[in-house]
């Protein structure tokens, strides 16, 4: 089996000698549930897009009122 193979949608069954045997140990975490359990510990890094939304907006608010008052003050 090539390693690129993973990728691809097979158009015919596999070979009895190829066929699928089930799970193994890198579905283990699926299995019993210790993904869920990492995943939500709040261990894993994740990105908080509401934080990185709202410092966009407050960026664009600037660009847009800082000329405005620089206008004023002069």
């Amino acid at each position: 089996m090539h390693p690129d193979d993973d990728d691809r949608i097979p158009l015919a069954p596999p070979p009895a000698d190829q066929r699928d045997l089930g799970p193994d140990e890198r579905d283990l975490d699926l299995m019993d549930g210790s993904w869920e359990e990492q995943y939500y510990s709040g261990r894993l890094p994740t990105r908080d897009w509401n934080t990185i939304l709202l410092a966009g907006a407050l960026l664009i608010v600037i660009a847009l009122l800082l000329p405005m008052l620089l206008v004023i003050a002069r």
